[in-house]
């Protein structure tokens, strides 16, 4: 008995804990709702894969004492393909800002999975505030706030999967058009789709693959994809010219869609068209009757021929004249003053203007020794003689 009243006591003893417990959870989810209300709303939570969800989430300052700031965004998820679209702040009210986030999801696989968010309040008194936009435009600072992480729910999706393979979701439209339904061999038949819609589309449809016996030049102009609360909008225009010598067939173009919508399958697909090709003797392709004289015009290619011969000549006349003798009689008029000269004052007449072309000053300051202080390490021959030598 006694060990029974003993565990009713700590039963009653973990009671309170856990009530306690539960109280201070809850002040502290008041304490942190406390400077916002906030309202998250989602266009629908069961879906299919690739369809569009359009999420808003608005939220409005609480409390009047101080400057807020609101960041929110979408947690990163494979699962989910997911798209800002707009962070509008409203009619600024001091101390009462307000701000709505819009969001595009597409789930990306079958399941059950939650949309998760970072909410963030950031606090700023307005002393902050008024020190950071101190001074001039160009001295306006960061403003220091005090962050604050908000709870915040998540959303639920149930997402249930295409039975069929498509390639797209959503409401699209494939359109095709063709220049001509005959044509001449080595003649190209023009062929364009156009492909436009609202939705989520897999980008890598092509319309037409490759036809059999035909040569094909693709081109494609995409205008860029924007996105919206319904999905994607996109407008693409296909171009194809083909080329063949035979007949040949142009097979449907298939765009398989999934209304959601509807909650249908359908089938957006193009009409066959068949083609007939006349096949041309390539001999009919060649214009006898304006074509080019066969006739050669041989003082053209002469003229080019007397070209390049007068440039080889200036060329080797150019290589020749680096061997040929430069400036001889002159040196031999200067080597003769040198020569003739029968004393040490007359060599050194003749040699002076030349020290420095020549490289004579060895030569001048021997001359020098013999004519001022009447001795030398060479005599009045050898000097003569190195002389030159140098100058022939």
């Amino acid at each position: 008995m006694s060990l029974s009243i003993k565990g009713i006591q700590m039963n009653q003893i973990h009671g309170k804990i856990i009530i306690f417990l539960i109280l201070i959870l809850s002040t502290i989810s008041s304490a942190n709702n406390q400077y916002a209300t906030y309202e998250i709303k989602t266009s629908k939570t069961n879906i299919f894969v690739n369809e569009p969800i359009y999420i808003t989430f608005h939220v409005r300052q609480k409390t009047k004492d101080e400057v807020m700031f609101f960041d929110f965004k979408a947690q990163k998820n494979s699962n989910f393909e997911i798209v800002a679209l707009e962070s509008k702040r409203h009619e600024f009210n001091y101390h009462d800002a307000e701000k709505t986030f819009k969001f595009l999801v597409f789930a990306k696989k079958a399941g059950e999975f939650k949309v998760k968010f970072d909410f963030q309040v950031k606090r700023a008194s307005d002393d902050a505030v008024a020190q950071a936009y101190n001074g001039s435009r160009d001295n306006v600072k960061s403003i220091p706030t005090i962050k604050v992480k908000m709870p915040i729910q998540s959303i639920s999706l149930h997402v249930e999967p295409l039975t069929k393979d498509v390639n797209a979701v959503g409401n699209f439209r494939l359109t095709m058009s063709i220049n001509k339904l005959s044509s001449n061999s080595y003649d190209a038949i023009n062929i364009k789709y156009d492909l436009s819609g609202e939705g989520y589309l897999d980008e890598s449809f092509e319309p037409l693959k490759n036809i059999e016996n035909t040569s094909i030049f693709r081109s494609q102009k995409k205008a860029p994809k924007r996105a919206t609360q319904n999905g994607y909008i996109y407008n693409i225009e296909y171009n194809y010219a083909i080329v063949a010598k035979e007949d040949f067939k142009i097979p449907q173009a298939k765009l398989d869609v999934f209304s959601y919508q509807q909650r249908k399958y359908l089938n957006k697909n193009t009409t066959e068209k068949n083609i007939s090709i006349t096949k041309l003797d390539i001999n009919t392709l060649i214009d006898n009757k304006d074509a080019p004289k066969s006739d050669i015009d041989f003082n053209k290619y002469i003229e080019y021929l007397y070209d390049i011969m007068i440039f080889i000549a200036g060329f080797l006349l150019a290589k020749l004249l680096k061997y040929l003798p430069k400036n001889k009689n002159k040196k031999e008029d200067i080597a003769k003053d040198v020569r003739q000269s029968k004393s040490a004052q007359e060599l050194l007449k003749a040699i002076m203007p030349l020290v420095h072309k020549y490289a004579l000053h060895v030569e001048l300051k021997e001359l020098e020794e013999i004519i001022y202080n009447n001795k030398s390490k060479l005599s009045f021959k050898d000097i003569k003689d190195k002389a030159i030598k140098k100058i022939n």
